[in-house]
């Protein structure tokens, strides 16, 4: 175990890095042909949430960054927080140092930040493949109105005041998984979690009060695919299937497991949302 973490340490001091208000962030490459595929991450995750992209897609050009608050990226600073769209903004700036268009791969908030980097540079883009991006301004189109007001509540709970961290924490991964997950995790990845709890906070909070329309999205005009998981909480299914009615040239693919079925179902989503990029 020892050496497996030197070794992460020693790849993580090679990544090349940016400097974006003051804040630095790192991320990884791995050269090869274009288009280049940008990879962005879910809540929580950094880089290693893609480790078999390259098996997958051997030859192409790799980019991923690392959100503020992820390692080696600075930490989130609590009693000062920069603007939460400032990862939006680095992803931004990788983007634009790409002399021709990329392909974006996102999951959960990674894909709710490219579909708005979609919207923003369309020309900069070729294709988006995603597994449930975070758009839950969409749920104010909801015609079930008992799904809307059921994720209200589920927002009360997660930033009720005087929610403890371990707490907010407990509720956030039994909602994207199953009740009790949290406890039956490992204390080793608990304590990662317990370090990242700030900025999973801030993520959260914004996604879950963006009113962003689901008529936003329909500005996004290029090849999209998304998987959404069988099991995937309802409010998060039914945002899907609005982005399926919302954006023009997308496809839509129901696979098995959950929001987190890109983990735990890996051998099947991630070459369905690769082979859309080959």
């Amino acid at each position: 175990l020892l050496v497996i973490i030197k070794n992460y340490k020693h790849v993580m001091k090679r990544m090349p890095s940016i400097d974006i208000e003051g804040h630095e962030f790192y991320y990884s490459i791995n050269d090869g042909k274009k288009p280049s595929i940008m990879m962005l991450c879910s809540t929580g995750l950094d880089s290693r949430q893609w480790k078999n992209v390259s098996k997958l897609l051997p030859d192409r050009r790799l980019i991923c960054l690392h959100y503020l608050g992820y390692s080696p990226s600075d930490s989130w600073d609590i009693k000062n927080p920069p603007d939460i769209l400032i990862d939006f903004k680095a992803t931004e700036y990788l983007l634009l140092q790409e002399e021709s268009p990329v392909d974006l791969l996102g999951h959960s908030y990674g894909g709710f930040l490219a579909l708005k980097l979609a919207i923003k540079h369309p020309r900069r883009i070729r294709k988006i493949s995603i597994h449930e991006p975070i758009l839950w301004g969409c749920l104010d189109n909801t015609k079930l109105s008992e799904l809307r007001n059921d994720f209200g509540e589920v927002v009360e709970t997660f930033f009720k005041e005087g929610l403890s961290p371990e707490a907010f924490l407990e509720d956030f991964i039994d909602y994207w998984n199953e009740s009790g997950t949290w406890l039956k995790m490992s204390e080793e990845r608990k304590i990662n979690w317990r370090k990242l709890q700030p900025k999973i906070l801030a993520e959260a909070q914004f996604l879950c009060y963006d009113k962003t329309p689901s008529s936003y999205w329909n500005k996004v005009e290029h090849p999209v695919f998304m998987t959404v998981g069988s099991n995937t909480p309802p409010h998060q299914f039914e945002v899907c299937q609005i982005i399926n009615s919302s954006i023009p040239n997308i496809k839509i693919k129901e696979v098995l497991g959950g929001h987190m079925g890109i983990l735990t179902n890996n051998q099947e989503i991630l070459p369905l949302l690769t082979k859309w990029l080959e």
